[in-house]
């Protein structure tokens, strides 16, 4: 049997966009930070978005049959752990948005977004794929996007917010 390396380490290694995908159901918003994004189509324009079964955030995507991909800025770490540490918070708390055209929340912070329709959910492994239709997109900032680095995005208080500077200039 071939022995599978520290595939957590490899993936480490590579790098992506900083996302927080949002929802609303029933006029209650709900969101949570990913990196797990995918263009999928162009025609139609579909993306993908892979979310763990335990986050709150996949249920309410199921019930509201729409969501939202808003790309953070590199000023966006804040935010970024505000909606990936605090389940079960009001991760809404002081952030602003509006409602998109499908009624998922676009977040004011972010540089960009797709505004999503459910297309559907499909289980793959030990996460879930959330397949969207692309209803509008907008860029919101001329801002260089953020990208995803494990080394400062775990780390505590002004620590992290050094060493993200520090690597981003």
């Amino acid at each position: 049997m071939t022995q599978i390396p520290d595939m957590t380490q490899v993936f480490d290694t590579m790098r992506s966009g900083l996302a927080i995908v949002t929802t609303a159901y029933r006029r209650k918003p709900a969101g949570c930070t990913t990196t797990w994004i995918s263009r999928v189509s162009f025609e139609p324009p579909l993306v993908a978005v892979f979310l763990s079964p335990q986050r709150g955030t996949l249920e309410m995507i199921r019930k509201g049959k729409r969501f939202a991909i808003n790309f953070l800025a590199e000023d966006g770490l804040a935010l970024a752990r505000q909606f990936g540490f605090s389940s079960g918070a009001d991760k809404f708390a002081d952030v602003q948005y509006e409602t998109g055209q499908t009624g998922a929340p676009i977040l004011r912070a972010a540089v960009s977004y797709l505004d999503c329709r459910l297309e559907r959910i499909e289980k793959f492994g030990d996460h879930e794929m959330v397949l969207g239709k692309v209803q509008h997109a907008a860029i919101q900032r001329p801002d260089a996007p953020a990208v995803y680095d494990p080394a400062t995005f775990f780390l505590n208080g002004e620590r992290a917010e050094s060493a993200n500077e520090a690597h981003h200039g």
